[in-house]
């Protein structure tokens, strides 16, 4: 048998290289499953307040510490579970609730921004579909359809009495910090799309076989997960019949003179401030974003179903960087919300300017998840790749990180949300988020990336400048801002964010909350007491609170 492959951020972990790895797998399960008989015995004689949550029963205290030492092997080992080559086939034999279909990879045309990488090609994407046979509503796949050009594509009035009952379809992305687990059906992530298309919340959901680190740096997975949601925006197009051809064409016809109009008008005011560079970075701005807004429009008013992202941990990530994506391009239209549990949203974290500096995350004793930086930063090393090491401070990658909050806000803004908890955020907390205004970030000098890369720089959105030669969705000549002077989420599609009040990603995902709340995002959140990370992935938690984040969750989708 052929020795397992290496990964490269496995070389410098002390237990990585056989045979010490097994020894060292053992006896930590070993020592576990003694430990469990101990905690058994602890959490059962000793009064309530000496559990970690004291409303925790006995079951909850060991599962989680038994978790937390479990994942120390990842750490220290490199062990990684319920993974899948992306490559490989599944038989849709031995698929009991979902069918198996890839998904083709995303259209050349459609390559630009972040995910425009020539070392990290475009591949094709495996995807689980749930449920196992294909609802009545969801139309066949485009490549079993004739094809049709734009002409022949309905807008919105015309297929409303047609297409009657609109889909609502999920995408999945599966947590598990980017090298564990699989989007099939067996995974314990899995739970997720299951009991959402269990409680008919969505009407099909495609849990995306993303490639992990293990198989490709950033930005593969944010690659495939575009081209799946690419796949979908072309499978729902509604085609036109021949009589309502000529109402849209006169439609069309008076679209583009009122543009013309306004094209006309914009001139006409740029030229009378022509020495205001300002104003013509403005007018510019305006220009590029009503034109990729009337191009969405145009688009979404064709789709014939609803899109709901939907990602855990690492997976909520990766949802956050597509939205990104789909809205710095503007070359798709925009999901119609996000759905964001326990998300892992400043992966920089394992990354201090100093060693000193570094601060653990908080509940290190009511969480299974670790936090030991070194481990961390070799795994966010090997999800980078070939990208330099700032690009762990873009936008697309630790939306949350306060580098990012106060390139965009300002330091008093970041200040102000870096130890926000739950119990903080009430209405009068939200209302100063949205009224607090922005200043100018505390300069910061730029640094040299090293091997010929260009200096990251440090700033408000407005320094992102021309002159520079830099793009906020660029790899190569990074900047942390957004295109088109938007802000950090501006834009973004409404969303629910599900945290419990117990887990180590309480601050930053209470960062990303205030900053969409800064945006003016609509955010709905769902907060769990006495929970751990991933609450709804986690089978062995209380049920009875289980149902009831479940309940909220499926009312909020009910409303998109």
């Amino acid at each position: 048998m052929l020795p397992k492959k290496q990964h490269s951020y496995q070389a410098d972990m002390p237990y990585a290289r056989e045979p010490l790895k097994t020894l060292y797998v053992f006896q930590r399960m070993f020592t576990t499953l003694v430990m469990v008989v101990w905690w058994a015995l602890y959490y059962s004689i000793m009064p309530r307040s000496y559990r970690p949550r004291p409303s925790w029963s006995v079951k909850c205290c060991i599962s989680v510490n038994f978790t937390r030492r479990i994942y120390r092997v990842t750490e220290l080992a490199g062990v990684t579970w319920g993974t899948r080559d992306p490559d490989k086939p599944c038989d849709n034999r031995k698929l009991k609730y979902t069918r198996f279909e890839w998904v083709d990879p995303l259209p050349e045309e459609l390559r630009t921004g972040i995910i425009a990488d020539p070392q990290v090609p475009f591949k094709k994407v495996g995807c689980y579909i749930w449920p196992k046979e294909r609802p009545k509503i969801i139309p066949a796949c485009p490549s079993d359809a004739p094809a049709t050009s734009n002409d022949d594509l309905m807008d919105g009035g015309e297929f409303e009495s047609a297409a009657g009952d609109v889909p609502l379809i999920g995408i999945f992305l599966h947590g598990g910090g980017y090298c564990h687990m699989s989007a099939h059906e067996s995974a314990p992530t899995s739970q997720i799309p299951e009991r959402l298309i269990r409680d008919k919340a969505f009407t099909e959901i495609h849990a995306v076989e993303y490639r992990l680190l293990q198989h490709a740096p950033f930005p593969a997975a944010v690659q495939d997960a575009a081209a799946v949601y690419a796949h979908i925006i072309r499978r729902h197009q509604r085609r036109r019949t021949n009589k309502a051809g000529s109402s849209r064409g006169n439609s069309s016809t008076r679209s583009e003179e009122e543009e013309e109009r306004k094209r006309k008008g914009e001139e006409v005011r740029d030229y009378l401030s022509a020495d205001n560079k300002e104003y013509q970075t403005q007018a510019r701005h305006k220009k590029e974003n009503d034109a990729i807004h009337a191009h969405v429009a145009e688009v979404a008013a064709t789709v014939g179903c609803k899109i709901i992202l939907i990602g855990d941990s690492a997976g909520g990530n990766l949802v956050l960087a597509l939205a990104r994506w789909i809205r710095d391009e503007g070359v798709l239209p925009p999901p119609d919300g996000l759905l964001l549990l326990s998300p892992s949203c400043d992966p920089s974290h394992a990354f201090p300017e100093t060693p000193s500096s570094y601060i653990p995350r908080p509940h290190a004793d009511t969480d299974y998840l670790v936090d030991t930086p070194e481990p961390r930063a070799l795994l966010q090393r090997t999800f980078l790749g070939h990208n330099p090491l700032e690009t762990m401070h873009s936008p697309y990658v630790s939306p949350a990180s306060s580098r990012v909050l106060k390139a965009f806000y300002g330091d008093a803004f970041a200040s102000s949300v870096a130890d926000l908890t739950i119990a903080q955020l009430d209405d009068n907390q939200r209302q100063f988020l949205r009224n607090m205004a922005s200043a100018p970030a505390t300069p910061v000098p730029s640094t040299p990336l090293g091997n010929g890369s260009p200096r990251l720089v440090l700033g408000p959105p407005e320094a992102a400048s021309e002159d520079q030669g830099r793009s906020p969705t660029s790899l190569a000549r990074p900047i942390i801002a957004s295109p088109r002077g938007l802000s950090l989420f501006t834009e973004f599609p409404k969303t629910c964010v599900v945290l419990g009040d117990a887990e180590r990603l309480e601050r930053e995902v209470m960062r990303l909350v205030g900053a969409m709340e800064r945006d003016g995002v609509e955010v709905h959140t769902i907060w769990v007491k006495d929970a751990p990370h991933d609450v709804l992935m986690m089978g062995w938690w209380d049920e009875n609170v289980r149902d009831a984040v479940w309940a909220q969750v499926e009312e909020w989708v009910r409303r998109v």
